[in-house]
C-alpha cells in the first residue's frame, strides 16, 4: 500500500510576521483630551467622566481609567497639562465655598445654612487632603525659653572651614530631609475618589 506523502511546510513560513494579539493602543486626538480637561475643570472626577463618556463624548472611541491614567505616568506633557487643570480644579472648588455657604450656588439654592455648611467642611476637608501646602490646616506650635528666648541658640556653621567628608555628610542630610519633605507631602497628594472613600 502506497504511503501518503507528508504536507511539506511552506518554505517561506518564516518570513511571515507573527500576528500581533491583544487591543491595539488607544489613539489619543485633541477632542478627547479637550473633553477630559473641559470635564475635569467643571468639578468632575476621571472616574465619573469615564463612565459619563458614554453618553457625553459622541466623537468615537474614548480611553479607560487606567488607559489615561498610564498615560498622565508616561507622558511628560500629558501630566503637566493633568497637574495644571488639577489646580484650577482646586480653585474653582474654592470659589464654589464662597457661593455654597451665601446659598446662591446652583445646587444649594434651597439648602439650609447647617446643610450648606456641613458641605461646605466636607469639600474644606477634601481640599486640604488633595493639595496639603495650598489648603491644609497648618498647626504651629512654638516652644520658647524664659522671656520668649529661643530654647537652642542658632549656630551659624561656616562650610569652608569643614572638611571635605564633613561637608558631604552635611549636604546629604540635607538632601534627605528635602526628600523625606517632598514624600510627606506627596502622601496627601490623592485622587479625589480615594479622598472622599476614606472620609
Amino acid at each position: 500500500m502506497a504511503r501518503k506523502p507528508k504536507n511539506k511546510p511552506d518554505q517561506g513560513a518564516e518570513n511571515v510576521p507573527a500576528r500581533q494579539m491583544g487591543r491595539p493602543p488607544f489613539q489619543w486626538t485633541p477632542e478627547v483630551e479637550d473633553y477630559i480637561w473641559t470635564k475635569m475643570i467643571a468639578g468632575m472626577s476621571l472616574r465619573s467622566l469615564v463612565a459619563r463618556s458614554s453618553d457625553d463624548f459622541e466623537k468615537g472611541a474614548f480611553p479607560s481609567y487606567d488607559t489615561i491614567m498610564e498615560r498622565i505616568k508616561n507622558d511628560r506633557n500629558f501630566s503637566e497639562q493633568y497637574a495644571r487643570v488639577k489646580d484650577l480644579q482646586q480653585d474653582l472648588l474654592g470659589e464654589d465655598l464662597i457661593d455654597i455657604i451665601d446659598g446662591i450656588h446652583p445646587l444649594f439654592t434651597t439648602a439650609d445654612l447647617a446643610q450648606r455648611k456641613a458641605s461646605v467642611e466636607e469639600r474644606k476637608w477634601i481640599m486640604g487632603k488633595l493639595r496639603r501646602k495650598k489648603w491644609g490646616e497648618v498647626k504651629v506650635t512654638e516652644v520658647t525659653g524664659a522671656n520668649g528666648t529661643p530654647l537652642v541658640q542658632p549656630q551659624i556653621i561656616n562650610t569652608r572651614d569643614m572638611a571635605p567628608e564633613a561637608r558631604m555628610a552635611l549636604y546629604n542630610a540635607l538632601q534627605l530631609a528635602v526628600s523625606q519633605s517632598e514624600a510627606e507631602d506627596a502622601e496627601y497628594t490623592e485622587t479625589e475618589e480615594d479622598a472622599g472613600n476614606a472620609r
